[in-house]
């Protein structure tokens, strides 16, 4: 059994049956190594690179003898794996634009509320002030739940030792639940009225970064209100001061 094609195509088949045979190696060592989206492509791409190269092998027989079953399956996996190849190619460069490239900033609908502090003497009467013509979706962050009862737009979170509700220094739990509200009901706000609370189970340093911080992803980020009800009197003139650098007095 001899070759029955020109040597040059021979030497063709040759190169192209060890080109491919170099890339589905070179996938094939990286099956399994990165994180689960580009290790689909990589899987893809070891599946359809071994058609294409078993359609190699397929038609280097071809070059020696000419068979029609042969020839049939190359065409086969020709077909197969040049498809399997173009949607590999377009899977990753769609891989690369979701998470690679930035995609340009969503524009969010903020609240007129921004970030405010009330120094309040009167708590009740405060809060009714402030949600008496709310027309958005409120959280109230407090030690009395029952105040906001009438307000079919405000959600209460319980802050206290008792279970059922929060601890006072559980203030990474307030944090996530105060970021999901905000993130699930946008132009919203949130009302936290029981500082003087946490400040019995934290000390200012950290009640003061956990309120900083909120402000940052409530009202920066997600566009959402947020205002915080303190009596001044608990506090130092410094402490009242960096309060009045984050939040605009209400």
């Amino acid at each position: 059994m001899g070759l029955i094609v020109p040597v040059y195509v021979f030497v063709v088949d040759v190169i192209l049956f060890l080109a491919i045979g170099y890339a589905f190696v070179f996938m094939l060592r990286r099956m399994n190594k990165y994180d689960p989206d580009l290790n689909t492509m990589v899987k893809y791409s070891v599946i359809f690179l071994g058609l294409a190269e078993l359609g190699r092998i397929f038609d280097l027989v071809d070059d020696f003898c000419c068979t029609n079953i042969a020839t049939k399956a190359e065409v086969f996996l020709y077909f197969v794996s040049i498809v399997g190849v173009v949607y590999t190619v377009v899977y990753y460069i769609k891989l690369v634009e979701n998470n690679y490239i930035p995609s340009p900033p969503k524009s969010v609908k903020k609240s007129p509320l921004g970030a405010h502090v009330v120094f309040s003497k009167n708590r009740f009467l405060d809060v009714i002030e402030l949600l008496k013509n709310a027309d958005f979706p409120v959280l109230a962050v407090t030690r009395s739940p029952s105040m906001y009862q009438g307000f079919d737009n405000v959600s209460t979170v319980w802050v206290t030792q008792v279970e059922g509700g929060i601890k006072p220094t559980a203030l990474h739990v307030l944090q996530d639940i105060i970021l999901k509200f905000v993130r699930d009901n946008p132009s919203s706000a949130v009302l936290i009225d029981c500082v003087e609370y946490l400040l019995l189970y934290n000390d200012f340093r950290t009640v003061f970064k956990f309120l900083a911080n909120l402000k940052d992803h409530v009202v920066l980020q997600n566009g959402s209100g947020f205002v915080v009800f303190i009596d001044d009197s608990v506090l130092s003139e410094q402490e009242k001061a960096l309060l009045l650098k984050e939040f605009e007095p209400l």
